[in-house]
């Protein structure tokens, strides 16, 4: 099923039917998707004027959504907006050739040094390296919290860059990794990925087993997880 005469500019309106009995909208800013979960038995018509009579709303959405998750797709230049830890900084690039180096100042700027010439993979990766190596201090405050809540003792854990998830675990080896990308967020959510990674070591799947001990250790989860959702991979 395929909504007709609807126009929300560059953003694409993907129909998800399923066994409900209403019509569910989530807006996606960054991924400039719109999921509208319908009922199978809905005809186009009346799905159709569903989805126009909550045109102002979705708009709304979409604008307040930009506003707070800009892209995260860079060219690495002075004056570019880059997000950290869930605070935008002002990327205050400095050609030099005395080494490179990432820092942020006291003025709200995040300093990359770079070599002369530099091109936008090479300082891609310096950031990111500073990037891991700031995420990588954040995680062990978190694990001395929740390994004696949960139970759970973790071996490991890794960061990476992942096109398709937030974190993922070895539950053999103990092992979690996290996505790189976290970084950019608030901290409340790499949280959220660590303890939802750590659960997994108790109870594989999404079961009601897996959700009830979320509902203990972070009762707001189910919220945490639809703003995460908002965020592009």
């Amino acid at each position: 099923m395929k909504p007709s005469s609807l126009d929300f500019g560059s953003f694409n309106v993907e129909i998800v039917q399923k066994r409900i009995k209403n019509i569910y909208f989530r807006v996606y800013p960054l991924k400039e998707t719109i999921i509208v979960s319908a009922p199978v038995h809905l005809d186009p018509e009346t799905l159709n004027r569903a989805i126009l009579s909550k045109r102002d709303w979705i708009i709304r959405q979409v604008n307040k959504g930009q506003a707070r998750h800009p892209s995260l797709q860079k060219s690495y230049t002075t004056g570019e907006e880059f997000l950290f830890k869930g605070k935008s900084y002002l990327l205050k690039v400095i050609e030099q050739d005395q080494g490179q180096n990432v820092y942020i100042s006291n003025d709200g700027h995040i300093h990359l040094m770079v070599n002369p010439g530099s091109g936008i993979l090479e300082r891609e990766s310096l950031l990111d390296d500073w990037c891991r190596e700031e995420i990588k201090k954040s995680i062990p405050p978190i694990l001395e919290k929740w390994q004696p809540l949960t139970g759970v003792k973790i071996r490991q854990f890794g960061i990476r860059k992942m096109k398709t998830r937030w974190g993922s675990c070895n539950i053999n080896a103990a092992r979690i990794w996290l996505n790189l990308r976290l970084i950019h967020l608030p901290l409340e959510f790499l949280e959220y990925v660590t303890v939802h990674e750590m659960v997994h070591l108790l109870e594989r799947g999404h079961n009601a087993r897996f959700k009830g001990f979320m509902d203990r250790f972070i009762p707001d989860w189910r919220n945490l997880k639809k703003e995460l959702e908002k965020f592009s991979l």
